[in-house]
């Protein structure tokens, strides 16, 4: 596994004797994530199964959106390292529009989320074949 997060690290790596690899950089006190030029070097060298990020925004028109250049960065080469890509978002980032554009809906293979999307958002991901999955309340 390869994470930026020191959270998501240390939890992965006492569980099934994972292998964890660190991503280094800048780490962040409000996310406990390294973000940076280190960061995204050290996963670009990676091939992975399952790349899985996080969005700022989803918009129908350009696809996943970030509000934080770095963070964006990241996002984009961690898409491109992964053989299946999901991005897990709320329901709250639909029709908004970040900053910086993460990717367009053809780099992901699957939008994890709390509730279903509105036409729009739902005929673009169908467009581009990634399969929206709404996480069901237990």
């Amino acid at each position: 596994m390869v994470t930026n997060s020191s959270d998501i690290a240390r939890t992965l790596a006492t569980v099934n004797g994972n292998k964890v690899y660190m991503a280094g950089g800048e780490l962040r006190s409000d996310s406990g994530a390294a973000f940076g030029v280190s960061a995204i070097e050290f996963i670009s060298k990676f091939s992975v199964a399952h790349a899985i990020i996080s969005a700022g925004a989803i918009d129908a028109g350009s696809g996943v959106m970030d509000y934080d250049l770095e963070e964006a960065e990241f996002a984009r080469m961690m898409l491109s390292r992964g053989e299946n890509t999901y991005v897990v978002t709320d329901h709250s980032k639909f029709g908004r529009r970040g900053l910086v554009l993460v990717s367009g809906f053809d780099a992901v293979g699957h939008l994890l989320t709390d509730q279903p999307a509105s036409q729009e958002i739902a005929g673009a991901l169908d467009a581009n074949e990634t399969r929206l999955i709404v996480a069901a309340e237990t």
